[in-house]
């Protein structure tokens, strides 16, 4: 489909922790798509609106998780007036955003509005239903899911009304549409794209295997194992040093496993790492720039996400493919979706550190199947989960589907 020339669409990102230099590659590479395509993309990020006010940024690195919840965050006690502060705050935050959308939108009207979805944030489809404009919402999940609060019912109210008037909803896994459309909506406005990578950016290079090991203090003969990705509590970082346990009992000096990233948890791995006497076998390492995550990926020979969400297949996975690698993830419908078990990996009991064991040590003990799987997840990387093949594929049929809707509102109008 050709692309109208200067097309613009306004791509907003409102709410108040996003940042211009601050994408994070996802974002910056849903823009950078679009852009390809021939698009006037026009990102907006909430949080620049605050910056000369906030001055700190978070950490640049990969797998830098920097903000931990101060302690009146974990008092239950607490948790009504937190919410409800917090969501006085994004109000106030969304009618700055609304008349910062209003003052781009004075000179030049957009052809459509997209909007990632934020809580208590409805500036994009305010304005595009002003200015009579196609809105996109881009679906993350539920926001409110906490309980009491002030301001609850509205964001709950809020959310339902842009699910409801969408035009189109960009979700990033099946489970997300499903979960829409048992909702009530229509699934024919629901598209499906799944997070991407530039596999280009990622091949292979052998080159950087051995300096990467040499790097981590690792000779060529041992099996690394390599998560890459910070110490949140969805990604159960404590799992994968348990399974370390059985796999060192069993392969000895054969495997190695190296955890690069940042994180509240990362203290308690260490020590559980310590106390199962695992430091020769164990390296943690710092995060690193996005740039440098091909080359030590170069340096892996299996992948592990230890754990993950149930609702969205991460990027990590896509990168892992791209690198060429075999992945070991949380067996959930939405890592289904993008790894196949037993074609570019393998997937693991979620939670069960002796299913990861086994998952991993299969691979460990099988060269043959390690490449054959790696091979394939690569080729799918490359073919499939391309920015183009999905978030550009997604934005093509949002502008198709745009020009068909024009075309028949303007032959309605021609006839009467």
């Amino acid at each position: 489909m050709a692309v109208e020339p200067s097309l613009q669409v306004l791509y907003l990102c409102g709410g108040r922790s996003f940042t211009a230099a601050r994408l994070g590659n996802k974002i910056a590479n849903v823009v950078r798509c679009w852009r390809t395509l021939g698009l006037d993309v026009s990102h907006i990020c909430g949080g620049d609106l605050e910056l000369q006010r906030s001055g700190a940024e978070p950490a640049a690195d990969y797998g830098a998780q920097s903000h931990y919840a101060p302690w009146y965050r974990s008092h239950p006690a607490l948790a009504p007036l937190r919410h409800s502060l917090s969501e006085w705050r994004d109000m106030q935050h969304d009618r700055l955003v609304e008349s910062h959308l209003r003052s781009l939108s004075a000179g030049h009207r957009p052809a459509l509005i997209c909007e990632r979805s934020a809580r208590l944030h409805k500036a994009g489809l305010t304005v595009a239903r002003s200015l009579k404009v196609p809105y996109v919402l881009e679906w993350k999940d539920n926001l409110v899911n906490y309980g009491s609060s002030l301001f609850r019912a509205q964001a709950l109210r809020v959310e339902a009304e842009k699910e409801r008037q969408a035009d189109w909803i960009i979700v990033e896994s099946q489970v997300l549409k499903d979960q829409l459309a048992g909702g009530g909506l229509d699934p024919g406005k629901i598209l499906v794209a799944y997070n991407a990578v530039d596999s280009a950016a990622f091949a292979h290079d052998p080159s950087e295997r051995q300096r990467v090991r040499r790097s981590l203090g690792i000779g060529d003969e041992p099996v690394l194992i390599g998560y890459l990705g910070s110490y949140a509590w969805y990604h159960d970082t404590p799992r994968l040093i348990e399974a370390a346990e059985s796999l060192t009992s069993r392969f000895a000096e054969r495997v190695r496993i190296v955890l690069v990233g940042a994180g509240r948890d990362r203290p308690a791995c260490e020590a559980l790492a310590q106390q199962h006497g695992l430091a020769a076998s164990v390296v943690f390492h710092d995060p690193v720039s996005p740039d440098a995550v091909p080359k030590l990926l170069s340096g892996l020979d299996i992948a592990v996400l230890p754990g993950s969400t149930d609702i969205i297949c991460p990027i990590k996975i896509q990168e892992y493919m791209a690198a060429g690698l075999p992945s070991v993830a949380p067996d959930y419908d939405c890592n289904r979706e993008v790894l196949e078990d037993g074609r570019f990996g393998l997937l693991f009991r979620p939670g069960d550190a002796s299913d990861l064991a086994e998952k991993l040590a299969r691979l460990v003990d099988d060269e043959a199947m390690r490449r054959r799987m790696g091979d394939a997840a690569r080729q799918a990387a490359v073919e499939r989960f391309s920015w183009q093949a999905t978030w550009g594929a997604a934005m093509l049929t949002v502008l198709d589907q745009r020009r068909i809707k024009d075309k028949a509102e303007q032959g309605s109008a021609g006839s009467q």
